[in-house]
């Protein structure tokens, strides 16, 4: 874990890097009046980050929801960042599957799993990050592609 932490730095340009190579298609299609971070554990650190910087310095609110549903407000005008460093995680991948029935915009950030397969299958915009470490050691993959896609 001491190695992981020692390389956050370089774990932050790399993960910069990646959100500034998102292809234009990763851009919400209709207005955004809310934004929902879907995640748990250290898949949800980078929404909480997320967070913080939007009541600062944004014009969107945003939630980071830890629960198998989302908000009752979640529509066709809210951007659902559904994050899963594994891909597996339950409530995430429940959350993906409410957020497609009421038609919000969806990007997922993981680094494969059984998001990136519904994903795909879907047509939803998927941001893969490199696996092969503990998610709570993954937060920079978490964040710094999500800010990217926020700041288009």
């Amino acid at each position: 874990m001491f190695d992981l932490v020692t390389r956050f730095p370089q774990q932050c340009r790399e993960a910069a890097r990646i959100g500034s190579e998102l292809p234009e298609e990763f851009r919400p299609n209709r207005p955004v009046l809310s934004i929902v971070v879907s995640g748990l554990g250290g898949s949800a650190i980078g929404g909480d980050m997320l967070r913080c910087l939007l009541e600062e310095y944004g014009d969107v609110p945003c939630v980071v929801n830890r629960d198998y549903g989302l908000p009752g407000f979640v529509g066709k005008e809210t951007l659902v960042l559904a994050a899963s460093y594994s891909g597996n995680t339950e409530e995430t991948l429940a959350a993906y599957d409410q957020a497609r029935e009421r038609r919000a915009q969806i990007v997922c950030i993981t680094s494969g799993g059984e998001l990136a397969k519904r994903a795909e299958r879907d047509g939803v915009l998927v941001c893969r990050i490199p696996g092969g470490q503990p998610p709570r050691a993954s937060t920079g993959y978490l964040f710094f592609p999500a800010l990217a896609l926020l700041m288009r």
